[in-house]
């Protein structure tokens, strides 16, 4: 064989060899990069599902809330319970160290803190010597923050509230709404804060609070917080919703009895005297009535009668006419005119009434066989119907109401009237709400009509007369109710 041909097979064994090196050198790197690859792909799958557990975690925290939420409304808790529920669960949802609570007060001026818990971050400007204390005194702090209310156009708080637009603040120190000395306490503080509103009401807002160091909010948070915000809004304006309307059943029942007691209060019955028959009513506008009539028995066998209103109607009438009716039974037992008596009630109502109220009054004394007397306190005239004539008479005498002035003007211008009466005749007394009474067009039911159904009904005495006129007001009116308390006293004599 030739021995030229050696060099050549070395060398094809040569490039042989190379080619297995590289091809192992190809496998081992794409063997490292399917690693790299593959520990890539391992790490992916396990941030996401961190990321799905983290997305799970706040779910059930936000369900967690809704929950408490909906129970709290339904158990019509306090409203502090309920304010403290909200920021101590958007703090557990939000992954917050602090969070706080602003709603406007009824005056709407201000918006008062109603939570703020004990980690969040002052959202106001601190007054230097409160920043001073709070230094060395965390609970000092905490306090002021806890009672110290904002403008609606104050500061952070303010500026949400009125923009109602929530806000992502990354470090609440450089926020340039604020300008205090709270810097140490508001450094390197991060803030979510969103305004709380109902349709177009607006409630107040809602803030948590964190340092940048241990928690970030991101977009997904931002949202996650907006939903919080809105869904405390509804919670609060339900909540408000059940109080007001507890509260208003509480008021109406308490209405409800005073009004049972003050109906104690008038006549069970219309008294019998000799010679007279008498009828009384009281109709109220609203529940508690600011008019009242009574008959009071006198030494010998006399009547007093009286019939009264109050200016204004309500609890506070309501609450005056039970003590004239006291004190006028009280003075009237010493058996003096019936004008010496309205001047005793003058005197001790005086300083128990307020500058803008005053009743106007009659009382009328009765004695069997005959004599009649009375004293008109600023009341409407009363009306006398005479049988032999078919004519009305208007009573005229002088007199001022009581609680205008204190004695030396209302007895000098308050005097006794003495009247006579006729078998047949009929006398009336009523309060304005009959003359005032509007029906549909604004027109008043006035003087006139009084006369002309007076006229109609005295034929047949007292009790048509009340009957009757109330009958007639009422069809005026259209069967609406009156704005004015109504009530009546009628007199027939007969013998």
């Amino acid at each position: 064989m030739p021995q030229h041909g050696t060099p050549a097979c070395h060398s094809q064994s040569t490039m042989t060899s190379l080619i297995i090196t590289l091809l192992c050198l190809l496998l081992a790197g794409s063997l490292v990069a399917l690693v790299v690859v593959m520990r890539g792909k391992d790490k992916a799958i396990t941030d996401l599902r961190l990321e799905e557990q983290a997305i799970v975690e706040e779910e059930r925290r936000m369900f967690g809330f809704l929950h408490d939420l909906g129970e709290a409304i339904t158990r019509e808790d306090r409203q502090s319970a309920m304010y403290r529920l909200i920021v101590e669960g958007a703090m557990r949802v939000t992954a917050s160290s602090g969070g706080a609570l602003y709603l406007l007060d009824a005056s709407g001026k201000s918006l008062v803190p109603r939570f703020h818990s004990d980690h969040c971050a002052p959202l106001v400007d601190l007054p230097e010597r409160i920043a001073a204390m709070g230094r060395g005194n965390a609970s000092a702090l905490l306090s002021f923050l806890r009672l110290h209310t904002v403008r609606p156009d104050e500061g952070v708080v303010g500026g949400v509230y009125t923009q109602q637009h929530a806000e992502i603040i990354l470090d609440l120190r450089k926020d340039s709404r604020l300008g205090g000395s709270g810097g140490s306490f508001q450094n390197n503080t991060t803030v979510m804060i969103g305004p709380l509103s109902f349709g177009p009401k607006k409630l107040g807002i809602m803030a948590v609070t964190a340092p940048r160091d241990q928690r970030g909010y991101n977009t997904n948070d931002f949202e996650v917080f907006k939903s919080l915000v809105e869904q405390s809004a509804f919670a609060l304006a339900n909540a408000m919703a059940h109080q007001a309307a507890s509260e208003k059943k509480q008021i109406e029942a308490e209405l409800r009895s005073a009004s049972d007691i003050q109906r104690i209060l008038l006549p069970e019955r219309d008294p019998t005297l000799e010679g007279y028959v008498i009828a009384g009513r009281n109709i109220p506008a609203k529940v508690l009535s600011g008019d009242y009539y009574d008959y009071i028995p006198l030494n010998g066998g006399g009547l007093g009668a009286v019939i009264a209103d109050v200016s204004g109607k309500g609890t506070a009438a309501a609450i005056i006419t039970a003590m004239c009716r006291s004190v006028l039974r009280f003075s009237a037992q010493d058996g003096t005119s019936p004008a010496a008596t309205l001047a005793a009630v003058n005197r001790q109502l005086f300083p128990d009434i307020r500058q803008d109220m005053f009743i106007s009054m009659i009382y009328l004394t009765l004695k069997p066989g005959g004599g009649l007397m009375l004293a008109r306190a600023g009341h409407t005239l009363p009306l006398i119907w005479r049988k032999q004539t078919g004519k009305i008479e208007s009573l005229h005498s002088g007199g001022l109401a009581v609680g205008i002035d204190k004695g030396s003007v209302f007895e000098r211008v308050t005097k006794d009237l003495a009247f006579e009466m006729e078998v047949g005749d009929c006398l009336l007394l009523y309060t304005d709400g009959v003359n005032e009474a509007l029906d549909a067009k604004g027109l008043e039911y006035g003087e006139e009509r009084i006369h002309a159904t007076l006229a109609h009904h005295a034929p047949q005495g007292a009790h048509a007369i009340v009957e009757g006129l109330i009958a007639d007001v009422d069809k005026f009116l259209g069967g609406r109710r009156g704005h004015d308390d109504i009530t009546l006293i009628a007199l027939q004599k007969t013998a």
